[in-house]
This record gives structure tokens, sequence and C-alpha cells, in this order.
């Protein structure tokens, strides 16, 4: 028999409104002496579509780890929907297109680490992260695929990815 993150979760002492943290990062290289590197980062990564697919997740309901506000309200609150006409179906891409167009200007939907290799060249590290709770996790744990899952328990923490 397999055991399941579901079954795992189902088996840890949490209520479904329990809150859970879903961390995602990923890397690039290139040139920090241009001044781009970390705009290049969001770019050349997946880490834009991989945001949108999970804010526009309407079972999960993600919230901003900077408060208690629903990420997709956020961006409308921002402006940052206006453009959209409803009724499109590109939805996810119109989302993950305004975060690489504006990722200073999202800073709570994404954030940069850059490690300077010498005066010229260095990683960059792209990462997001957002909260929902067990419930909303559990209702639509394939939409949480690839992200890294965290949940507070009695004396620690239990964290896996999906």
């Amino acid at each position: 028999m397999t055991v399941t993150i579901i079954d795992t979760i189902n088996n840890l002492d949490v209520t479904d409104e329990t809150i859970v943290t879903l961390t995602y990062e990923d890397k690039h290289e290139g040139w920090h002496s241009t001044g781009d590197l970390e705009e290049n980062a969001v770019r050349e990564t997946d880490t834009a579509d991989r945001v949108a697919d999970l804010i526009t997740d309407t079972q999960l309901a993600v919230r901003t780890s900077f408060g208690d506000t629903n990420a997709l309200e956020a961006m409308r609150d921002a402006d940052f929907l206006e453009d959209y006409g409803r009724g499109e179906f590109a939805f996810q891409q119109f989302i993950a297109e305004t975060i690489r167009e504006n990722p200073h200007d999202l800073d709570e939907f994404v954030e940069f680490s850059t490690e300077q290799y010498d005066h010229k060249r260095g990683c960059c590290t792209v990462s997001a992260e957002f909260t929902t709770t067990v419930a909303n996790l559990k209702e639509n744990i394939d939409a949480a695929s690839g992200w890294g899952v965290s949940i507070p328990i009695e004396g620690g923490e239990f964290t896996t990815t999906i």
C-alpha cells in the first residue's frame, strides 16, 4: 500500500484551518554587473509561471506571505489586473507576464537573493512564498506540485515537497 501526502497530512495533529506555507525557488546565473540580473532571473526561470498557476487556483486560495490577503486580490488591489480583458482564456499567462514585467513592484510574490561570484558574474535565486490552509491543500494538492510545504506541528514543523 502506498502512503500519499494526503494520508500523511491526515495523520498529523493539525486542523483543517492550520496554516500551510508553500515555497518555491529557482536559480539563474548571469551578469550582475549590468544591474539586471534579478529581472533576467525572473524571465529565465519558471518562477513567474509557477506563481501564476498557484495563485489562480481558486481551491487553494493562496494568500501572500505578508498577511492575510488573497494573492489574486492583492494583484487586483494594486491595479495589476486592470489590463486583462475578461473572458480571455490566457489568464494564467497574463499573471505570469505581469510578474515578469513588474518583479520589484510585486515583491510580495517574488523575492531575490544574489550571490556575486566576482565583479561581473553571479547567481540570483528567485523565490516565492504563499500560505493556504490544510483543508485547501487537501482539496487540490496537485495544484501545489513542485512547491515545498511546511505545516506547523507540535514540537516542530512537517516539511516536504509535493
